[in-house]
């Protein structure tokens, strides 16, 4: 005669799987997440040869005896198109010769008011060229520093 109960497992048994599982689980999202930190930091690592380089390259284009007026960290040069920082100017186009000129300024500036200086379409497009600019930034010894008070210009 069959046992229809041979099947079935007892509580015991049904606790001892699922903690097997549970346990499989966390050691795989463990494998995981060291994959993703490494993968990143692989990224992050190439990101910043790539910016080395295109700072090295940049630096030979930069004008090393324009410097910004004292006590300022940045200025803008209008007619000339020309970003004054630290170590050099920078030639940018007008739009974002705009929303420099916003950003040279003292203190935080809230992106409202960066997007109507440069007629940026939105907020994407503003960081797009922010980041595309990134490098030339870089070479003059600035940075933009965005936080939820504000964007400013900061030393790199």
């Amino acid at each position: 005669m069959l046992d229809m109960n041979a099947n079935v497992m007892s509580p015991e048994d049904r606790a001892a799987r699922r903690a097997e599982y549970a346990a499989r689980d966390r050691a795989h999202a463990a494998v995981i997440r060291a994959k993703r930190a490494h993968e990143r930091a692989l990224a992050k690592e190439a990101d910043a040869a790539r910016m080395a380089v295109e700072v090295a390259r940049i630096r030979s284009e930069i004008r090393l005896g324009v410097k910004p007026p004292a006590g300022r960290l940045a200025a803008v040069d209008v007619p000339a198109m020309l970003l004054l920082g630290p170590l050099g100017a920078v030639g940018c186009g007008a739009a974002l010769m705009r929303t420099c000129e916003v950003l040279a300024g003292r203190g935080r500036h809230p992106v409202p008011s960066l997007l109507i200086a440069g007629r940026w379409d939105d907020e994407a497009a503003l960081r797009a060229a922010l980041k595309a600019f990134k490098p030339k930034l870089a070479a003059i010894g600035l940075r933009v520093c965005r936080r939820k008070a504000g964007w400013r210009l900061a030393r790199v």
